[in-house]
């Protein structure tokens, strides 16, 4: 039997039927958690409208920015004691196969953030099955044709530094003619992959589409098609409490809420803090032109009853001197999961990699111990990308808020850093960070790009599993790699809620 004994200082609920949960006023702070003595209001009161065909509308624009004594969540040694306080005991002891607790969770998932394995019913895959794997989304560099492959990571690291050709798993229908250019990747709770369509690699034909891989017989089927005309989609990620995928849409700026039909649940707007429950009715959406930057938003992940999101602001092209990138989030109303725009706050500017401008970040997630990580992408327009300028960056929680720990991960061999804008991790004992990169060797004496694995803790290639993804290591593969998922195991402890 699972067993969780957590202790909660305000106001968010799960029902899991075996997790006991203590619940204690904040003492100075609004409902959200938020003191309102650090918080800076940044738009209209919200109201609850009715809507249209299209849906029901909370509109509101009340997303507030807070300083670092005001967040969602507190340290436990924060004097403060307004917003969540949790305090994990070691009794945790998650048994595999143990759930659901709530929605599709898992024991090692009940705090949103999900991922189960596949298990592909081909004989060539047999040897990926009770594995560590990763999944790695990219374009068609020859001689692959593929734009999606799985990878094997298990087992001792192998040398560092040099490449690594790992054991790769993919079917031939997994090509662009039928999953599209893809750069956005998640897992549900049964390992079925979702992957969204992207203009990162250049126009897309099909910009609108979901697309789903079956669990077991890896075949393909349009999940949802979603209302775009050429700026396709930034990252999705599933929440496992809720039962849906949010997806960031480039073009008209809104985070869609999907259920697991492909259906509409709900959609939410950074930059008005508009709600709909349904689809939305814009005045002139779909128009195919890309969301306005420090409007569109990119990485999304769902972690402990919020979802944690990127806004992208500016590109190497399109600096702006008063703003950079960000990272925001949004707490749900409830366990449905539909965002409450009253919620939202920034958490954090994203770090200037030179003096003068920052990246935008593509994905982001939490690791094993609750640390954040986010990774970039090089960009020079709107679906025009470039390399050499992206890092990873992680984040603790501290007092309050999320702090830079700076660039503990420095991916590939050409400075300053070569990301190309994924980035997950194993849950092995002194296990790995792994990201994909650019120039991860070049021509010492090999041409590696595709994922590099960094113990935790940090450090560069010297120290690092390299691999090319697509075996040929005597050609450049600039810009080719997109995002990674690793599936979460079912007997490890969840990754634990912030401070």
């Amino acid at each position: 039997m699972t067993t969780l004994d957590l202790r909660v200082c305000g106001t968010f609920v799960l029902g899991l039927s075996s997790l006991s949960i203590v619940g204690c006023p904040a003492s100075d702070g609004d409902a959200t958690g938020n003191s309102s003595a650090s918080a800076e209001s940044q738009g209209s009161e919200t109201s609850l409208t009715a809507g249209d065909d299209a849906g029901t509308s909370a509109a509101g624009d009340g997303a507030t920015e807070t300083s670092a004594s005001s967040s969602n969540s507190a340290s436990a040694d924060d004097g403060d004691e307004s917003g969540f306080k949790w305090d994990v005991g070691s009794s945790f002891d998650a048994e595999a196969g143990v759930g659901p607790l709530i929605g599709s969770c898992r024991a090692s998932e009940i705090y949103g953030a999900a991922g189960g394995f596949p298990e592909f019913t081909d004989p060539a895959y047999d040897d990926f099955l009770d594995r560590t794997v990763a999944i790695v989304t990219h374009g068609p560099q020859f001689p692959l044709t593929n734009v999606l492959t799985i990878l094997d990571i298990s087992g001792e690291p192998p040398p560092p530094n040099a490449n690594y050709n790992a054991p790769k798993y993919s079917q031939p229908h997994w090509d662009q003619t039928n999953l599209g250019r893809i750069f956005g990747i998640t897992l549900d709770s049964y390992g079925n992959i979702y992957v969204a369509a992207t203009s990162v690699y250049g126009a897309n034909p099909t910009p609108n589409v979901i697309r789903r891989i079956d669990a077991e017989t890896g075949a393909i089927t349009d999940f949802a098609t979603l209302p775009n005309n050429g700026p396709a989609f930034g990252n999705l990620n599933y929440d496992c409490v809720s039962e849906t995928i949010y997806v960031s849409n480039h073009e008209d700026g809104r985070i869609y809420q999907v259920d697991t039909s492909g259906d509409i649940v709900s959609t939410y707007h950074h930059a008005t803090g508009d709600v709909t429950l349904g689809a939305p009715n814009d005045p002139g959406e779909p128009n195919g032109v890309f969301s306005p930057l420090g409007e569109r938003v990119w990485a999304v992940q769902s972690h402990f009853g919020r979802l944690y999101y990127s806004v992208w602001v500016e590109h190497s092209q399109s600096v702006d001197p008063n703003r950079d990138n960000e990272v925001w989030s949004v707490a749900y109303a409830d366990d449905n999961g539909v965002p409450d725009p009253t919620t939202a706050q920034k958490e954090f500017d994203v770090p200037k990699n030179d003096a003068t401008l920052s990246i935008p970040v593509s994905d982001l997630g939490f690791a094993h111990d609750g640390w954040m990580l986010i990774a970039q992408r090089s960009m020079y327009g709107d679906s025009q990308t470039s390399a050499h300028q992206s890092t990873t960056y992680d984040f603790a929680f501290m007092n309050g808020a999320w702090v830079s720990q700076g660039t503990n991960y420095v991916v590939g061999e050409l400075l300053p850093y070569s990301a190309a804008g994924g980035v997950d991790h194993d849950f092995v004992e002194e296990g790995y960070v792994w990201m994909t990169g650019d120039a991860l060797d070049f021509y010492t004496p090999e041409v590696v790009y595709g994922l590099q694995g960094t113990p935790y803790g940090g450090g560069g290639v010297e120290t690092s599993t390299l691999i090319d993804l697509d075996g040929e290591v005597t050609q450049q593969d600039k810009t080719v790699y997109g995002d990674i998922e690793l599936p979460i195991p079912g007997d490890v402890a969840p990754v634990p809620p912030p401070g």
